[in-house]
């Protein structure tokens, strides 16, 4: 993110420098216009004024105000002194500025002007005309006295001025040359827009390529100029009204652009219902302007003043807040904003009769309009670098997104396998087991091309492992020589990685990734990832690295721990045998299998003789001698699939499936032999055991393994009854 920061700045100090540029050349534009250096001097004072209504004249005389009434035209006198002229000097014209009149003409005598009007150009004022040019017949000398006629819908003012042709051609080329920069500088901008709406698809682009329209098609209007295109000739019919009603069409674009640039919207509700509220009366207005009412025009003109003002305050109301709240170019845009509100005022009234003494004043509001507008469009842009920063966190959310949705996968991908095998594997085989599994997922999803897991003394164990299989002799040898040095870096728990050589022949080919396994010393243990070539492993890879050699551990933890529980759950502590309830279970067990399948089962009860004498002789810690003796004893007599249990104090119970009577009773017999020849010795002494047995077999009819237990138990004190020390078979029913 603040690496992004000062190519924005950058950016910006670009747009900046290229908008100063533009701002140049408008103040060369208006310097060279507006120098005053060609103005000739203003006419003669008026000598006399009529017409069909009183008409006042303004304040100087050399003016004429009209009074903004359809059909009423105003008359007042020129008087103007001509000097005589060379055959070949320019010709004198009659020079005023280009105001809303619907005509305006000169006469002298039997000599009339052409009238020309703002809404109907003639096609001799040139491309952007600025002023009404009335050129004087080349005849003319000395004391002239013209009469000007004029008529417009709009209270304005003509201000006629004598000058030179070469002058006003001069004037009207500056003037041309504004106006045109001013709408290639609008028409630029509404493209810009277009394109910026077309890349970004943002709406906002979309509102300011409407604006800059409205603005290029206003300035035009109010200009005179929209009249001369083609296309939009058609919209002089409406006059003074059509050119109000694109005025109120710009108030209310301006104020919605506005709104969308400070970001009003979201932070000022309240103010961002009254501004729409407000650009609906804005848009109601306009098309009432529309209907061309001529009894409301006084009233509807004095209204659009009003709401012009109106718009004014709520532009500055916005731009000062955006200010406060520390929005781009916000300070500039309320500069922007006065000028071109003052700027409108003096227009206003230098129509109106008012004189201002300043150059310029015609084309200085436009000129802050088209910058406010070129201002608004660096803002947008500089909010594309905003989206494209937004939308550079979201793409890295998104793929740390992804990277951890890929390394929970991987861990969980491992979780399920090491569960799921760890559970079923035999005790001595899980380190191996977990330990491969480890690297059959690591290697394909680290796109690693070698994989290597050594351990020394984990849990009495020296394991080597590698993936793929095929590389485990060569690798072998090859890290035999580094054993030292990866054991201190096990011990010293610092996984790195580093270039290796594939062979001790050949240059660093290859990256190596150190990961050391958490084994508790002194046992030790590292993991070893290769990936040819010069590309190293991520902080990503590193991590998911580490995070699956620590579950890895922690289930073969699990599964020694779960082990030893269930031995501590399933088995008799001192002897090591099945304990009752177990004993019990498998009981249970081999008597369905042998109902289902129709092999024999035979019990055995197995006793010790006289063992509380030996307890009272010796005590008890020789008692638990002798039982864990005779118990080794009848586990190594016993083949495999039988089972032996402790079944309380000196009584062992042994299953044996798929065993019948005879081999029962055989079985038996060589238990007794076994244990009345072991040889036992407590202290120094020789001790003596023997043991009685009883014996049962599955019958046919039996539905219950309690009630072979039940037969197999008193058999055994039927043994205990005939002198001990020998075998008894329990018949099919005792009396």
């Amino acid at each position: 993110m603040a690496a992004s920061k000062p190519g924005l700045m950058r950016h910006e100090w670009l747009v900046a420098i290229a908008l100063a540029w533009l701002l140049m050349l408008f103040t060369g534009a208006l310097a060279n216009g507006f120098s005053g250096k060609d103005a000739a001097p203003a006419l003669q004072p008026a000598l006399a004024h009529h017409g069909a209504d009183p008409v006042k004249l303004s304040r100087d005389q050399g003016a004429l105000l009209l009074p903004g009434q359809r059909n009423v035209e105003a008359v007042t006198d020129l008087h103007v002194v001509l000097p005589s002229s060379q055959p070949d000097a320019p010709r004198w014209v009659i020079w005023m500025g280009r105001n809303p009149v619907d005509a305006v003409s000169l006469r002298r005598d039997a000599w009339r002007s052409q009238t020309r009007g703002f809404f109907n150009p003639l096609g001799d004022e040139g491309v952007f005309p600025v002023a009404f040019v009335f050129p004087l017949p080349v005849g003319w000398h000395g004391p002239v006295d013209l009469e000007l006629r004029a008529s417009s819908e709009v209270r304005s003012q003509l201000r006629p001025q004598l000058m030179r042709e070469d002058v006003a051609i001069r004037l009207e080329r500056r003037g041309a040359t504004i106006s045109g920069m001013l709408y290639a500088s609008l028409f630029t901008l509404a493209l810009l827009a277009l394109a910026l709406f077309s890349a970004a698809r943002d709406r906002m682009f979309l509102a300011f390529f409407g604006y800059a329209t409205i603005t290029l098609l206003m300035l035009a209007a109010v200009n005179g100029h929209l009249y001369q295109m083609r296309w939009f000739a058609w919209f002089a019919a409406w006059g003074v009204s059509g050119l109000l009603a694109l005025a109120m069409l710009y108030s209310a674009s301006l104020l919605q652009i506005l709104l969308q640039y400070c970001g009003t919207r979201a932070v000022r509700p309240r103010l961002t219902r009254a501004v729409n509220g407000f650009c609906i009366f804005l848009g109601l207005l306009a098309a009432v302007f529309l209907l061309d009412l001529d009894r409301l025009s006084p009233l509807l003109q004095t209204l659009a003043a009003l709401s012009w003002l109106a718009v004014c305050a709520a532009s500055l109301a916005l731009l000062i807040d955006a200010v406060r709240r520390g929005v781009h170019l916000a300070r500039w845009l309320v500069l922007l904003s006065l000028l071109s509100t003052v700027g409108t005022m003096i227009v206003e009234l230098t129509m109106r009769g008012y004189r201002f003494e300043m150059d310029g004043a015609r084309f200085g509001y436009q000129v802050s309009l088209v910058v406010m507008a070129a201002i608004i469009a660096v803002g947008l842009i500089n909010r594309i670098g905003e989206y494209r920063d937004q939308r550079d966190r979201e793409r890295l959310a998104r793929t740390d997104a992804d990277r951890r949705m890929q390394r929970e996968a991987a861990r969980s991908d491992l979780n399920a396998a090491l569960q799921v095998s760890l559970r079923t594997c035999k005790e001595s085989e899980i380190e191996w087991v977990a330990l491969r599994l480890l690297l059959d997922r690591l290697v394909p999803h680290l796109a690693v091309d070698r994989g290597y897991a050594l351990v020394e003394g984990y849990h009495g164990l020296d394991l080597f492992l590698a993936a793929p299989v095929e590389n485990a002799a060569p690798a072998r040898e090859r890290l035999a020589a580094r054993r030292l040095p990866l054991k201190r870096l096990a011990l010293n728990a610092m996984p790195l990685q580093q270039p290796v050589p594939v062979t001790e022949a050949t240059d660093p080919a290859a990256m190596e990734a150190v990961v050391p396994l958490q084994i508790v010393a002194p046992a030790w243990g590292v993991l070893l990832l290769e990936r040819d070539g010069v590309e190293g492993f991520s902080t990503e890879e590193m991590t998911l690295v580490g995070e699956c050699a620590r579950l890895t551990l922690t289930h073969i933890e699990q599964a020694k721990a779960a082990i030893s529980l269930r031995r501590s759950a399933e088995l008799d502590a001192l002897t090591g045998t099945f304990n009752r309830r177990t004993i019990d279970l498998w009981l249970s067990r081999s008597f369905g299998e042998s109902t289902q399948d129709g092999q024999p089962l035979s019990l055995l009860f197995v006793d010790l003789d006289f063992f509380k004498a030996i307890n009272d002789k010796y005590g008890h810690a020789c008692g638990d001698h002798c039982l864990r003796e005779v118990a080794a004893k009848i586990r190594g007599a016993l083949g495999d699939g039988d089972l032996l249990g402790r079944y309380g104090g000196e009584e062992f119970i042994v299953v044996l499936p798929r065993h019948g009577g005879a081999a029962a009773r055989m079985v038996a017999e060589r238990l007794r032999a076994d244990i009345e020849g072991l040889p036992l010795e407590w202290q120094g002494q020789k001790l003596k055991l023997t043991v009685s047995v009883g014996v049962a077999t599955k019958l046919d009819k039996e539905t219950r393994a309690s009630s072979m237990v039940d037969r197999a138990d008193k058999a055994l004190y039927a043994a205990k009854r005939g002198g001990r020390n020998c075998v008894h078979v329990a018949p099919a029913v005792f009396s």
